[in-house]
Formats: C-alpha cells, structure tokens, sequence
C-alpha cells in the first residue's frame, strides 16, 4: 500500500469513529461533526471528506454558521496529505493553524518490546470495571488533559465511563494503589483503530510509563485482529517515545480554529 492511500485509509477511519460518536453534518467537502452535550473544541470539529482547496468562502461560511448556531467554535482537523491546499483556503477565510501534530503508526511487525518498569501493572478495563476503576482512570486523564477540573467526577460520569469500556477498551496503570497511567484504543474499523487518551499523571512522568500502557494497549488491538494502529503525538519528545514502541511518522495531523468567531 503506497504512503498517501494509507493516509486516505487512516483519515476515513477517523471519520467513521468521529460519526460513530457525534452527531454528523454533511456539508461537501465536509463533514462536520458535534458532541450532544459537550461544547469542548476537541469534540467539535469538521474533517474533509476529499481533497480539496481553491475557492471555499461559501461553503466555509456555511461551515461557521452550523457551529456557531450550536454555540460551538468551528474548527477543522485533517492529514495535511490528505488535503494539501485546504490549510491555504482556511486563512484566506479566517482560520489559523492551531496545532501541528505527528501522526504515528505501529503494526504486528514493527511493535517493539519496551523495558518494564518496576513494580508498574497495566489493567485492561472492561464492562465489568469497578467503579473505583473507572473514577481513577477519569482523574487521571484529567490531571494530565484537563488540570484546572480539579473536582471529583460525579456518580454520573464515573458510570458513563464505566459504560464506554464496553465499546472503548481502555487500560489503567498502577504502582502500588496508586493510579499513575491512562489509556484506551477506538473502536477498530476495517483493520485500524487509533490508541487515544495516553496520559501519565505528572509526579509519575519520565520512567517509562506512557510507553509501556501504548505497547500494551496496541499488542492488545493486534490481538483482536487489528493490522493498523495510529496515534498522534502532542510533539516531537513524545514522538520519540512511541518510535520506542514501535510507532513511525506518517503524516502531519493539522488543526484549524475560527479567527473571527474565537473573537466574538
């Protein structure tokens, strides 16, 4: 398979799983994409559904409507392969690029053994996760995404994480009783998935436990007959963690916010 059809691979698979969570909008060449009830922009955003540039403002003006409508600020993300003259038509009409991401890539082949982290187990959470489980998986991922959410999760969101490790296979890491790691992987589709929400909280950092959760969680998608598991990188220090697991570069992952609208 040549490098761009497996970036057209990869960027269909994150639009099915986007359209299997969120409510979908057709509006060619897009799709956009909004969360039910959480206006965070990381949950609403709109992906290309071909290549395409050139002369967008009419439809980047509708594109801006639907998610201000919705109270939500539009926003775009894509393989900068994918869609080479997209990020040009996005500033002449008002977006900037917000982020520049490494998408990385493992399969069977190239997953590597990491070393073991002393007294580090890795649990795969499941339907039958204690609440205990999912409440520390959720503080962890707060401490390293969301720091200034500092509260307890509430009865109701322990239960609704509790629930999306049914279709969410997710992984907690622990050194002792204490909860230091957080993991999950999407769920595959056609022989990809992507490993998300890979997050260490910050005392427990640099020994090696990002790298052992994403090796664990990715030998577990191959287990399951997955042949593609990608990932994207914050930046290029966390790149070179998962090359020691296995993971290349692939591609650039772009995001791209509403100038005018963040102004409003």
């Amino acid at each position: 398979m040549t490098e761009l059809a497996e970036i057209v691979r990869i960027q269909n698979y994150l639009r099915e799983i986007a359209r299997s969570q969120y409510e979908a909008l057709a509006l060619d060449p897009f799709t956009l994409f909004f969360h039910p009830s959480d206006t965070l922009k990381y949950f609403n955003y709109a992906i290309p559904d071909r290549p395409c540039g050139l002369d967008l403002s009419g439809i980047l003006s509708t594109v801006r409507h639907a998610y201000h409508q919705r109270q939500r600020l539009a926003r775009f993300e894509f393989f900068e392969a994918f869609a080479p003259e997209l990020p040009a038509a996005l500033r002449e009409n008002g977006f900037s690029e917000e982020g520049r991401q490494w998408s990385m890539i493992c399969t069977p082949q190239t997953l590597q053994t990491v070393p073991i982290v002393a007294n580090l187990q890795i649990f795969e959470l499941g339907p039958q996760t204690s609440l205990q489980d999912a409440r520390d998986f959720m503080l962890v991922q707060r401490e390293a995404f969301s720091p200034a959410e500092d509260g307890i999760p509430t009865g109701e969101e322990i239960g609704n994480t509790q629930n999306s490790f049914t279709c969410r296979p997710a992984f907690l890491a622990r050194l002792g009783d204490e909860p230091v790691g957080a993991a999950a992987f999407s769920q595959p589709i056609a022989g990809v998935t992507e490993v998300t929400g890979i997050a260490t909280r910050t005392a427990f950092r640099r020994r090696g436990i990002a790298a052992a959760m994403s090796a664990q969680a990715a030998a577990a998608a191959f287990k399951r007959g997955v042949q593609t598991v990608c990932l994207t990188a914050e930046d290029e220090r966390a790149g070179r963690v998962y090359q020691r697991v296995g993971f290349a570069p692939f591609s650039i992952m772009l995001a791209y916010i509403d100038d005018k609208q963040a102004l409003d």
